[in-house]
């Protein structure tokens, strides 16, 4: 059987809720800014306002699934990435200066040897063998 269009709104506010819990809110790398949380919370409890309105039609459900969808995707893109020093393979006297490497669609700069990179960069970089 079809869900309703309440039904789901409700399934995307306890997702949403689910993924607020969860997620870190902080400064550092792999939180979420306060601003950024406080503004998703803000979505979510409009949300559930709708559902115990007894005046919304299921055309004010769906644009309200979609503003919340909308929330979550923005909250999600304010993730603040975990940062690392990494340094290239060599000796030394090989790392000295300035170093650039093109890795797939992007340029990697480093400086005497060492970089500072998002995670996820660093470990691709690690594994194709370029830094320790």
């Amino acid at each position: 059987m079809a869900k309703s269009n309440l039904d789901k709104l409700k399934d995307a506010i306890a997702e949403s809720t689910e993924l607020l819990a969860q997620a870190e809110i902080g400064e550092g790398g792999g939180k979420y800014p306060q601003q950024a949380a406080d503004d998703f919370k803000e979505a979510i409890t409009a949300a559930e306002a709708l559902t115990t309105a007894e005046d919304a039609e299921p055309s004010h459900f769906d644009a309200q699934t979609i503003v919340l969808n909308d929330a979550r995707r923005s909250f999600l893109a304010t993730k603040i990435p975990a940062i690392r020093r990494v340094t290239l393979r060599g000796t030394p006297s090989q790392r000295k200066g300035a170093h650039t490497i093109h890795f797939k669609n992007g340029v990697v700069n480093f400086v005497d040897g060492e970089a500072r990179l998002p995670d996820e960069l660093a470990d691709e970089l690690a594994n194709a063998g370029y830094v320790e």
